[in-house]
């Protein structure tokens, strides 16, 4: 099974394909494609148990990392028994609510992540144990907190730095709103926290992984040591992908 921290070893760029579509078939394109990880969306887009489990089931099928975000904290023992290998823990604007997010994503000595020793976790990880698995889950398991308010900025250090958190992902949308410019995404405040946050998690080592907005914001956001994004989402990409090829044919006229 590879994990995030595998791919942490290889070159940028590191390219997640934002799941927004429940169709397993979209999961093979984008192994196809060269996409390196799927992320999901649990906490937008209104998939059931059933769609999410063959989505995961799929991506493990295909050695491809998966990392969903999740809607409540809840959800993430669950999700990681199914064989989920990233969680992504959203609106992580304080250091207690960090904390819950490590103490339900990993084991002791670093969380308190619920006990399944019969899970199919386990036999996906290699091990034929669950104590020989419990002694890697930590590292298999990344915690990927988003943060999302600039009420945040004061406790940055406290909240990146804490053991158990792995990545960092900026909520643009949310921050700009809490700024009192909602939608305003290109705000040169907005896009200073932004910038912050890589600063922050690279400062602790962390990784930080950011929503691709264009080939350009890759490139700048790699001058300055992030190597992780998320692409799309899928139904943006078919949108413009079919709009392209329309074009192509109206040309003709």
């Amino acid at each position: 099974m590879k994990t995030f921290k595998e791919l942490a070893k290889k070159e940028g760029p590191v390219l997640g394909l934002y799941m927004n579509f429940s169709d397993p078939a979209v999961v093979e394109m984008a192994k196809l494609a060269g996409f390196d990880f799927i992320r999901v969306d649990y906490e937008h887009i209104l998939f059931d148990y059933k769609e999410l489990k063959e989505l995961v089931r799929t991506a493990t099928l295909l050695d491809m990392p998966c990392q969903v975000r999740v809607s409540n904290i809840e959800d993430i023992t669950k999700l990681i028994d199914q064989g989920v290998t990233g969680i992504v823990v959203p609106d992580v604007d304080t250091v207690e609510r960090a904390r819950e997010a490590v103490a339900a994503t990993k084991m002791y000595p670093l969380g308190k992540r619920g006990q399944f020793p019969i899970g199919r976790f386990v036999r996906l990880a290699g091990c034929s144990t669950f104590q020989e698995y419990a002694q890697i889950a930590n590292d298999i398991v990344t915690l990927n907190i988003q943060i999302e308010d600039k009420k945040a900025i004061p406790h940055l250090d406290q909240i990146i730095s804490l053991p158990g958190v792995d990545m960092v992902s900026s909520g643009k949308g949310d921050i700009s709103q809490s700024m009192g410019k909602p939608g305003q995404l290109t705000d040169p405040e907005v896009l200073a926290m932004e910038d912050l946050l890589i600063k922050k998690a690279l400062q602790h080592g962390k990784i930080p992984l950011m929503l691709a907005a264009s080939p350009e914001f890759v490139k700048s956001k790699m001058a300055m040591g992030a190597k992780f994004f998320s692409v799309g989402p899928d139904e943006i990409l078919l949108l413009n992908a079919f709009k392209d090829f329309v074009k192509k044919y109206q040309d003709l006229r």
